[in-house]
């Protein structure tokens, strides 16, 4: 896991990442903004959009939204731990998280995400599997989707390389073209070993142009008596990971608020907006301030807090 995270982390400073200025070259923010009524905004113009890095203005020259290229990468857990069953018996009171999450996805969840750029498909327990490499054709994610077998088996529920899968998504995530880069992770909780490694990859993310978004199948406020490890610290691990992109995180600890959770993420995802602009450049990568507002009453602005360059 380690390897992975630090292999990755050699890569982005010998190439540089899409973050960091070069003196020709536009930057390049992602942001999804609410209104007072919590409904994501789908209206924007430039005009109603203020940037500020370390505290100054800085012009936005772009303001994209559907247009930007994007590419998608959903990550799902599919081990012991979402799959009890070798097979959901719904009548028995026997249902997969992985099946249930499978349901859906193939019901019409990637449509709006086709319009806007290529999805791509991994499920992993111990190693990482392409279940459909990046398409644009709906018919065969959702076909992967249907094939795909709950990994119900093997005795290991606590070594889940989390991390180490992460690291492999953003790899794959690097090598595409596409100015956004959006990874979904899907799992049940935080493991051991990946908790070691949080600073090593909040700082990957920071480094990084991915965005992340985390959906767990655990509670947001774990019991204080009977909770493990895991438990206690999934919250804290992922929260920590997510707030250096523009991404969001996700409790879902019964299966109903898959639905609404899969919902609000899509609608975020098709609805975020993209802001290109110049910076001055540097002789060395140094960390910067964000803060994106919009002109709009009581809005939520969701972005960076800090970006290299």
């Amino acid at each position: 896991m380690k390897r992975s995270g630090l292999t990755l982390l050699a890569a982005l400073l010998q190439f540089g990442s899409p973050a960091w200025a070069n003196p020709s070259e536009v930057e390049y923010l992602s942001f999804s903004a609410r209104d007072k009524n919590e409904i994501y905004v789908r209206d924007l113009e430039i005009g109603e959009v203020e940037l500020l890095i370390d505290q100054k203005p800085v012009p936005i020259r772009q303001l994209g939204y559907k247009n930007t290229p994007t590419a998608f990468l959903f990550l799902m857990e599919n081990s012991p731990r979402t799959a009890l069953y070798p097979v959901s018996v719904p009548q028995l009171g026997q249902i997969n998280t992985i099946d249930h999450l499978r349901y859906q996805l193939v019901s019409g969840f990637f449509w709006p995400l086709l319009e806007v750029g290529p999805v791509m498909l991994v499920h992993f327990y111990q190693d990482f599997e392409i279940l459909q490499d990046f398409t644009e054709q709906v018919y065969q994610l959702e076909d992967s989707l249907l094939r795909m077998e709950p990994n119900f088996m093997g005795l290991d529920r606590e070594n889940i390389p989390v991390a180490r899968m992460i690291g492999r998504s953003m790899d794959r995530l690097l090598q595409r073209p596409e100015r956004r880069k959006i990874l979904v992770l899907f799992t049940a909780t935080v493991d051991r070993e990946s908790y070691k490694s949080l600073e090593e990859y909040r700082q990957l993310l920071r480094m990084s142009d991915v965005e992340l978004y985390v959906v767990t199948f655990a509670a947001r406020f774990p019991s204080t008596t009977g909770a493990g490890f895991e438990q206690t610290m999934n919250g804290y691990y992922f929260q920590n990971l997510v707030k250096e992109t523009s991404g969001k995180l996700y409790f879902t600890e019964q299966l109903s608020y898959l639905e609404d959770s899969l919902l609000d993420l899509r609608s975020r995802l098709t609805n975020s907006y993209t802001i290109g602009f110049n910076v001055e450049p540097a002789s060395e990568p140094t960390e910067h301030e964000v803060q994106i507002t919009i002109d709009r009453d009581k809005s939520e602005v969701n972005h960076r807090k800090v970006l290299i360059y």
